[in-house]
């Protein structure tokens, strides 16, 4: 006599039960203000990697002050994680602070918060793209008698890789692009939960 079926349920792959917890999440949840600001957000996102040159962003300033903070809080650790450092701060801060928003069960928070990442990696490309002809004005804390070490120049030099500064920029670039959309898709697609299960009017509840 062949066996009974299982009845159990079969297990959940973690993107469905990160779905699922997201969904639940949503619930009563509030949606109007959130997808005013998830469309800001991303809105000046766009602006920013469709001019990175010319427009610094609602992040500009911050992730300034992060980046320069990087080469301090690195510059124990050698020459080139003290040049790495402002770098790596910049882009570690956004994913962070998504990370920490998760953790606590925020998906919004996580999700919106990648549009500060977008403008991240869009400023960080020109930076990239400028490693040999060294035309950006250079912001510094310190530096030495010659002045403002170019982060990029350093690095891609020491790697023998300067030639492919403006490739490597215009992936940086791109990779700013699909953060930008995914977070945005995210962000449209909580929205749309929270529209879908609203919370319980008191005539219910009563």
């Amino acid at each position: 006599m062949p066996p009974a079926a299982s009845l159990e349920p079969a297990p959940k792959s973690p993107l469905a039960a990160l779905r699922a917890r997201a969904r639940a999440w949503c619930a009563g949840k509030a949606w109007g203000l959130r997808a005013v600001v998830a469309a800001i957000l991303a809105l000046d996102a766009m602006r920013v990697l469709a001019a990175p040159v010319e427009r610094a962003g609602l992040f500009g300033g911050i992730t300034l002050a992060f980046h320069e903070m990087g080469h301090v809080l690195f510059s124990p650790f050698g020459e080139w994680f003290a040049v790495s450092g402002g770098s790596i701060t910049q882009l570690a801060i956004p994913i962070v602070a998504s990370l920490l928003l998760l953790q606590q069960g925020d998906f919004f928070g996580g999700a919106v918060v990648l549009q500060w990442l977008a403008e991240s990696l869009a400023r960080l490309s020109v930076y990239i793209a400028d490693a040999r002809a060294q035309d950006l004005p250079l912001v510094s804390l310190g530096g030495g008698d010659d002045g403002p070490i170019h982060d990029w120049h350093y690095l891609l030099g020491r790697a023998g890789l300067l030639r492919w500064d403006v490739s490597f920029g215009r992936l940086t670039h791109l990779l700013g692009w699909i953060v930008c959309l995914a977070s945005l898709a995210l962000c449209a697609w909580l929205v749309r939960e929270m529209i879908r299960q609203p919370a319980p009017s008191p005539s219910a509840l009563a």
